[in-house]
């Protein structure tokens, strides 16, 4: 029983590990780079991610936070290095989505090792934040 007990602790721990690691890859001459997000102490269940690629002049930003059924229908505000990106509405199921490309003339932040995403509610509260 011990020793499931401390292959499940470990288990347990390289999953949080891989969750909070920020993963880049290159793959078809381009990189991607993964950050968590996660859910402050006033919408502890919020999680979501932050995908930034790019491969050749193309870069694209996605990010996405689910788990906030609460703000449905509202507005949010989405932030890159302290600087505002988007205001999307929370859907029906309490997600928020960003999709930026420069392949669609929309402008997308150049993300580097450091980065932060934040998303707060129109009046300041943080939902969910994360670092690439």
């Amino acid at each position: 029983m011990r020793r499931f007990t401390i292959i499940s602790a470990l288990i347990a721990a390289i999953a949080a590990f891989a969750a909070i690691a920020p993963v880049a890859s290159a793959s078809g001459g381009g990189t991607t780079t993964t950050a968590a997000l996660h859910g402050s102490a006033s919408f502890p269940a919020a999680n979501g991610k932050a995908v930034y690629k790019v491969k050749g002049s193309e870069r694209e930003l996605q990010i996405e936070v689910e788990d906030v059924r609460s703000l449905a229908g509202m507005k949010v505000k989405v932030f890159v290095n302290g600087a505002l990106l988007a205001s999307p509405k929370v859907s029906n199921l309490g997600a928020i989505r960003v999709a930026r490309n420069t392949d669609n003339g929309q402008t997308v932040p150049v993300i580097s090792k450091g980065s932060t995403v934040r998303v707060r509610t129109l009046g300041g509260t943080m939902i969910a934040s994360g670092a690439f």
